[in-house]
């Protein structure tokens, strides 16, 4: 692997010293636990480190397969200034390829770019500079008056496909060619918790993506953590799952976290005594009953974020743009036969309405936060028991930067 040259080159002394704080804080007890160093969210030294050392090393999710429907199906998006296209091939095959041209370097679906939208069909990849063309595969197929080049040899062109996996059902991407397999990476994660929604399966129904002014970390935190129900969610979650019921569970490994997220007692005392689901959309099938009694949110480290009830699962893609910004799309899944229920649109909408509130009301407090940390009065504040999600992410963390020499 050709690592940055960031990861060798000298470190600015401030660096050093904001790795040994985030050391020291990952390393305290639950009791003793504190909010990182401000620079931590703002610091671009920090920021180049984290991408450089961490997040182009991991796997990370790019999109659900049932985004990608039939032959020809793709998404164009950019990965820390990697164009790249997921694409469904012939043969069925979901590949990560590079949209750079391998005749010029021409981004061959630009943002913005009038003729080709960021997702649709194509039957072919098409270069718009000079109408090179490739496969869906990544072969290039023709190449208009190239016959007469010494230096091309139209079979030995292919663009470069990028390292991918899908993990239960969500195409996963890294820059890493010696990245341990994802799914060795998050077995622990599926056979202690996801296989039995089986989300391979679901449906992508709805989403929404949106430009963040906060570091990502923010909102990684902001998603684990339940203490904030009882503040940012008053209205929306914490009547559903009082933040004071939710516990993170113990068996996350080095790998994933996992938080419960109760339903309030009466509720499921309820659920209990009729053996009634809560009402909504059709049920994910290989779910027992006590999994109708609380949500639950997931972190594969460092950006797989689910949040999953027994009736529909909400994944955020999480791209990290900058120390104080990133971008994020937000998306909700439904079992395969739950577009079938009579009563589905009805519910869709109002799960709409109910995931807009409670985002709108996350992105407030995580815009706040950003700006809390840019402000000389931020202080590393002492962490509550619930917020225990946010010292498991400082301990991944130091172990992956900490490390690195």
């Amino acid at each position: 692997m050709n690592e940055p040259a960031s990861l060798h080159a000298p470190r600015p002394a401030a660096l050093d010293t904001l790795l040994a704080t985030l050391r020291a804080t990952a390393g305290a007890p639950l009791s003793e636990a504190r909010a990182l160093p401000a620079a931590c969210y703002t610091d671009p030294d920090f920021h180049t480190l984290e991408r450089d050392a961490l997040l182009e090393r991991e796997w990370l999710p790019l999109v659900h397969v049932s985004q990608l429907p039939g032959v020809g199906a793709y998404l164009s998006l950019d990965l820390f200034d990697e164009p790249l296209l997921v694409v469904r091939g012939k043969d069925g095959q979901v590949r990560v390829l590079s949209r750079v041209c391998q005749h010029r370097g021409m981004d061959m679906l630009p943002p913005g770019y009038a003729e080709m939208p960021c997702a649709g069909h194509l039957p072919a990849i098409r270069c718009p500079y000079h109408l090179w063309t490739y496969d869906l595969n990544g072969q290039l197929l023709a190449a208009p008056e190239m016959q007469h080049s010494a230096c091309h040899a139209r079979d030995d062109v292919k663009l470069r496909e990028f390292r991918s996996e899908v993990f239960e059902g969500f195409v996963f991407v890294t820059l890493n060619p010696a990245a341990r397999p994802v799914a060795e990476r998050l077995a622990g994660l599926r056979q202690a918790h996801l296989a039995k929604w089986d989300l391979g399966t679901a449906k992508l129904v709805w989403e929404r993506e949106w430009d963040c002014a906060f570091n990502w970390k923010v909102l990684v935190e902001n998603f684990m953590e339940p203490y904030h129900h009882m503040g940012a969610h008053r209205q929306t979650l914490q009547p559903l799952m009082p933040a004071l019921g939710c516990w993170t569970d113990p068996a996350g490994d080095d790998d994933y976290l996992a938080v419960h997220l109760p339903l309030n007692a009466q509720l499921r005392d309820e659920l209990q005594r009729t053996g009634k689901p809560v009402p909504g959309f059709t049920p994910f099938s290989n779910l027992a009953p006590v999994d109708h009694l609380e949500w639950w949110v997931f972190l594969g480290y460092p950006l797989f974020l689910l949040f999953t009830a027994p009736d529909r699962a909400f994944w955020y893609r999480l791209i990290p743009t900058g120390p104080d910004s990133c971008r994020l799309l937000t998306t909700l899944l439904v079992a395969p036969d739950a577009p079938d229920a009579p009563d589905y649109a009805g519910w869709l909408a109002q799960a709409e309405q109910e995931a807009i509130a409670f985002h709108l009301e996350d992105m407030a407090v995580c815009t706040g936060v950003q700006r809390g940390v840019k402000s000389r009065a931020y202080a590393q504040g002492a962490l509550s028991r619930l917020e225990e999600p946010i010292l498991r992410v400082q301990r991944y963390l130091a172990r992956q930067l900490c490390a690195v020499d």
